[in-house]
């Protein structure tokens, strides 16, 4: 079901029956754009209270539901500021959390940064509690709020919104009708716009530059690339820097948003993709997940499975089911700016 309204949601299937769910999403979203709207005026004439920490806060978030490489920009944030000297802690809402209690972890997301990042990540819908606990026996000099563009409960002095030049507004529509969050003229609020994966969407770049404008002149607008850098192997940790040299059909497996961006980065790696996989955002894995894609490595002889940074955090427990001729890779992507990095990093050192 979440499949198919998703496909509804990016006009991805039409009919007579699928029109009339169109419609009755429709009218659902006005509904949800309503009470959005209500929460953020109930949050502003203070009838839900919003919390200052006692450290600056940089938001950064997005304006529509997938991938839009917001995980790779907490991650180039996180460096530039270690490589000032300053001690950041990541809070996130941490999906997952609840549904796989029994795996030792909070959230795959959580569980990919603190890896990558060697930092302290605080995964949990309390991000002002969370925040306010570590606080008391921990040194902390600024918070990166993941995702944190519709979260009003906790000020911030910065807010980032990342936006996917493949697909920015997706259909126009707010949720579930379409993949916006909110309406897109609530970007006003937002300080910085960092245009991601322009390498894929150049043709659109010219386009969304003129909707921000027209919302929100004054706000900053950077513009970047995700750029792969290697590979690392999931059963014995070796690390790979192009996957052509490696010369074998892979299969492709993913549970992002924004799939397409998976396979259109590793199609520019020249890779020979003779198998894809492409689950909803935030999947969890199953024995019959992994059996599908064993099961297709076996038929199409592929000797090479290739996923991302966050789908291998959830595959690793399945590693005994897949066989030891068949390699499971993770493909490293790092963010680029390209346009906008100097005025970028001063700002968020401003805050410090």
């Amino acid at each position: 079901m979440k499949q198919f309204l998703y496909l509804i949601a990016t006009d991805q299937v039409s009919g007579g029956a699928v029109s009339v769910v169109k419609m009755v999403l429709w009218v659902l979203s006005w509904i949800y754009t309503f009470l959005i709207a209500l929460r953020r005026i109930l949050y502003k004439i203070g009838l839900f209270k919003q919390y200052q920490l006692p450290r600056p806060v940089i938001s950064v978030g997005n304006l529509t539901v997938g991938g839009v490489g917001k995980t790779p920009l907490v991650g180039f944030i996180t460096q530039a500021l270690k490589e000032k000297g300053s001690q950041p802690v990541i809070l996130m809402r941490g999906y997952m959390a609840k549904k796989k209690p029994n795996r030792g972890q909070s959230s795959d997301e959580a569980a990919m940064q603190r890896a990558k990042l060697d930092i302290p990540v605080l995964a949990g819908a309390g991000r002002v509690e969370n925040a306010k606990m570590f606080l008391k026996k921990n040194t902390v000099d600024v918070f990166l709020l993941d995702d944190g563009f519709q979260h009003w409960r906790l000020l911030r002095d910065l807010d980032i919104v990342a936006i996917d030049a493949t697909n920015p507004w997706g259909n126009g529509h707010v949720l579930p009708r379409g993949i916006l969050r909110e309406p897109k003229k609530t970007l006003s609020r937002a300080d910085i716009f960092v245009l991601t994966k322009i390498n894929l969407g150049r043709k659109r770049l010219a386009e969304i530059k003129t909707d921000l404008n027209m919302v929100n002149p004054k706000a900053l607008i950077v513009e970047s690339i995700h750029k792969p850098v290697g590979f690392s192997d999931l059963r014995s940790g070796a690390e790979f820097q192009t996957l052509s040299a490696l010369g074998l059909k892979i299969c492709a497996v993913c549970g992002i948003g924004s799939p397409d961006s998976f396979t259109k980065t590793l199609a520019e790696l020249e890779a020979d993709i003779g198998g894809h996989f492409a689950f909803m955002d935030h999947h969890t894995y199953c024995a019959e997940d992994i059996g599908s894609i064993v099961e297709l490595c076996q038929r199409q002889e592929i000797k090479m499975i290739v996923t991302t940074e966050k789908d291998a955090v959830k595959l690793k427990p399945f590693m005994n089911m897949v066989p030891d001729d068949i390699r499971v890779l993770a493909l490293k992507i790092e963010i680029s700016i390209v346009n906008g990095e100097d005025a970028f990093l001063e700002r968020i050192y401003r805050i410090l």
